[in-house]
């Protein structure tokens, strides 16, 4: 390697080979700037794909992977006559599906690692906070983001409230992502469609102008932090925070996730019913939940959960994953469930889950428990719902189904 002396030669030598760039032939300088937009290119595919490859070369790969899927979907597409793959689906969905598949099989487990993981919750939180903009604009919300317990929280207002704090209707949302990836900015659009469409039930129901506030909640993630922090971190929000700094009732909290926020949720109905009974909430909604820790699901090629990929995240989530004595809420279908409130409790009978949700309901069914309310969708896969609607309309029903079960029990809680 060259030493030089001073800054004055090391510039000397940097402007003799820039002025030597500058005079090269033509073919020279086209062959240079080519390898440097080749160059640049890899390194843009490598920055996106970071969560789930380590080197470029690996990002290149996954890319080819994700474009050869993505002209397979539409061959098989013409080949069905233009025709979805599912009743309910739309083509936008299944291109979409497919190539998110190839990245879960490819690299999914790579996921749970501390790493990736940390990526792509930085990724998601700046996707999440673009994109919820937008949806914030279009429905009229307000976003304010909170800080307790060393964690950032987002709440969701409609601009023009109309109660007091006596008459709040809250929604505490609780993300999923394996417990350990993803941000809860990914959810703002989900949180304001929601909220937007409790209130639109609402408004059939009494003529009151009810406001539904929504609280998407955040937790310490896997690998940096295992269980059972994450629940404890999600009793703590909903009682040190709603309940006492919000001075909220738990009448007028209802508590919803998706996948390992589902399984929370279910952590935090079973914790509150041994510590404080008096503080369960009104009713609660779990979204394609991840309550079994048995590790035993079948094949789902109709969904694109990755088999790796989800024993990665169980086993960064839980430290004694394959100690069936240890898994406590964890694995809350395995738990007794009796003395909770109403649960409503959607699955896609495509999703590599499904069994989840069926054993959880299967469990509660043999509790003796009577108020919950199963919502099975036949063609759909995991947390379906959750998707926006220019790529899967289908998921508006599933949207609105959780808004008529929450706004049915936040009126009669009313009525009370």
């Amino acid at each position: 390697m060259i030493a030089f002396k001073t800054r004055h030669q090391a510039a000397l030598v940097l402007l003799a080979v820039l002025l030597q760039g500058v005079f090269m032939e033509s073919n020279q300088l086209h062959l240079l700037l080519m390898a440097s937009g080749g160059a640049i290119t890899v390194a843009v595919i490598h920055f996106l794909f970071m969560g789930m490859c380590r080197t470029p070369w690996e990002s290149v790969i996954l890319l080819q992977r994700i474009i050869v899927t993505a002209f397979k979907t539409f061959v098989q597409f013409a080949i069905r006559r233009c025709t979805i793959k599912f009743p309910n689906w739309s083509l936008r969905f299944e291109l979409l599906h497919s190539m998110i598949s190839v990245c879960t099989e490819s690299f999914g487990e790579r996921m749970a690692t501390q790493k990736h993981a940390q990526w792509i919750r930085a990724q998601s939180d700046v996707v999440g906070s673009i994109l919820g903009w937008f949806s914030c604009c279009q429905l009229n919300r307000s976003l304010e983001a909170v800080h307790f317990n060393g964690l950032e929280h987002v709440w969701l207002h409609n601009k023009q409230r109309r109660q007091n704090k006596a008459k709040r209707l809250v929604v505490l949302y609780m993300h999923g992502g394996g417990f350990a990836v993803l941000s809860p900015r990914l959810y703002i659009s989900l949180g304001a469609v929601l909220a937007s469409t409790i209130e639109k039930e609402l408004s059939k129901l009494t003529t009151e102008g009810l406001n539904v506030d929504l609280l998407l909640g955040n937790y310490r993630k896997a690998p940096e932090y295992c269980f059972p922090t994450q629940p404890e971190d999600a009793v703590t929000l909903y009682e040190n925070y709603l309940l006492k700094h919000e001075n909220l009732s738990p009448s007028q909290i209802i508590l919803a996730g998706d996948s390992a926020g589902g399984g929370l949720v279910m952590s935090i109905l079973l914790r509150l019913r041994e510590s404080h009974p008096e503080n369960l909430p009104l009713a609660a909604m779990l979204i394609s939940p991840a309550v079994d820790l048995s590790g035993d699901e079948p094949d789902a090629p109709g969904c694109f959960l990755a088999r790796g990929m989800c024993k990665a995240f169980s086993s960064a989530y839980h430290p004694s994953y394959a100690d069936p004595s240890k898994w406590e809420d964890a694995s809350s279908a395995q738990c007794d469930l009796h003395g909770l409130p109403p649960v409503f409790l959607q699955t896609g009978k495509l999703d590599y889950i499904f069994q989840h949700g069926a054993r959880l309901a299967a469990k509660a069914k043999s509790d003796g428990v009577t108020n919950w309310e199963i919502d099975e969708h036949e063609d759909m896969p995991h947390v379906f719902s959750i998707f926006p609607t220019f790529v899967l309309p289908y998921a508006q029903v599933g949207v609105q189904n959780l808004a008529t079960f929450a706004a049915k029990h936040f009126l009669t809680a009313r009525s009370n």
